[in-house]
């Protein structure tokens, strides 16, 4: 079998959840946005904060209106509902859910000017990051976006609403931003990617903090030429974006969690487990998962998650398959691979963000049919 190619490490340094808009001077700022970090600006969490706050006016169910924004039940369901809001016939719920729309694209277009113009006032509220990453982020021309949150209607209004702030800023056509083309699995095509060529069949699963998209991939001569989607599966903890988000989650459960999930799509989709790519939020390093998410705790079983979640595997699916880690934000980057001055930002649970690599040695897309 051919080596594949190398998957870039992802640093926590790269995050944009933590990035602060204090101010843009010269440049109005809605009310509201000023003082917000961007994960509060555009996340599942910004989407249920607007449409609690119009639960009237959009008819939110009571389990949607009444629950905490970060219990799973919302997490999963509330964009959906607000998604579904804006081809509702009832012209006062699509009049809500068109502005929780716009607030999203505003908020996203401020997010955006605040990464590239670099003032300092806004340097000044990151302090991890040095001028390295706002100069980088200063070259930025196009951003690609997907995720959950943005895989239907919503998305599409959210950017256009992005695009019309920053041609408000006056930078309508120096920053582009667009959907990626498989705005929902970004992250398991951006996966596959990685593959070695050599492979002609692989299961690719997303492990995010709110749920699990899994796929099985096909590929000829090397190249991908079609991905089936598979049942997501909902994650079993109540994750909230704080330092001590994965404190009192058991490493083994996190093990037996991930194995069992992979051990299910296999059966589901009547596969033998022999290559996995498992595209995962937390930052990695090879086979060690580094942050603080819900998937981290399973360093203290080991340095290498691979061989762990391997052998956890070979329990319940009678096959030891081979396991690759990637960073979502770096799977979901590879999409895009070869487009020069790009990013691409996830918006699910949180933004994901990743940089899109050199193209050479990596699986071509050619899916016929999607």
């Amino acid at each position: 079998m051919q080596p594949a190619p190398a998957i870039p490490h992802a640093s926590p340094t790269v995050s944009v959840n933590r990035v602060r808009l204090v101010d843009l001077p010269g440049f109005p700022v809605d009310a509201g946005v000023r003082g917000q970090q961007a994960y509060h600006l555009l996340s599942t969490l910004a989407v249920t904060r607007y449409a609690q706050a119009q639960a009237a006016a959009l008819e939110l169910p009571a389990q949607l209106r009444d629950a905490p924004p970060d219990s799973p039940e919302v997490r999963r369901e509330l964009p959906r509902y607000v998604d579904a809001c804006l081809s509702s016939p009832d012209p006062a719920v699509q009049a809500a859910a068109e502005s929780i729309a716009r607030r999203l694209g505003r908020n996203l277009g401020y997010i955006l000017l605040t990464l590239h113009r670099g003032d300092a006032v806004n340097r000044a509220a990151r302090a991890d990051w040095t001028d390295a990453e706002w100069a980088h982020w200063a070259t930025v021309r196009q951003v690609w976006l997907g995720g959950g949150v943005l895989s239907g209607d919503l998305g599409a209004r959210t950017v256009a609403a992005a695009r019309a702030l920053l041609a408000e800023a006056g930078l309508g056509e120096t920053l582009q931003v667009a959907l990626s083309p498989y705005p929902r699995d970004m992250a398991l095509v951006g996966a596959a990617r990685y593959l070695p060529p050599d492979v002609s069949t692989a299961l690719c699963c997303d492990f995010g903090h709110t749920s699990v998209k899994c796929g099985v991939v096909q590929l000829t001569d090397g190249n991908i030429t079609a991905l089936t989607p598979l049942a997501t599966r909902h994650t079993p903890w109540n994750w909230q974006n704080r330092p001590d988000a994965a404190v009192g989650i058991e490493p083994a459960f996190v093990r037996d969690y991930i194995a069992a999930t992979l051990a299910e799509a296999a059966t589901e989709a009547d596969i033998r487990l022999e290559e996995v790519m498992l595209s995962i939020a937390a930052y990695v390093r090879g086979g060690e998962l580094i942050g603080n998410g819900v998937y981290t705790p399973l360093r203290a079983l080991g340095p290498d998650a691979r061989p762990l979640l391997a052998e956890a595997v070979a329990v319940r699916a009678g096959a030891r398959p081979n396991i690759s880690l990637i960073h979502d934000g770096t799977a979901a980057a590879a999409l895009h691979a070869g487009s020069a001055h790009s990013a691409v930002l996830s918006v699910g649970t949180a933004i994901g963000i990743g940089f899109p690599p050199e193209e050479a040695g990596l699986r071509q897309i050619k899916i016929a049919r999607y």
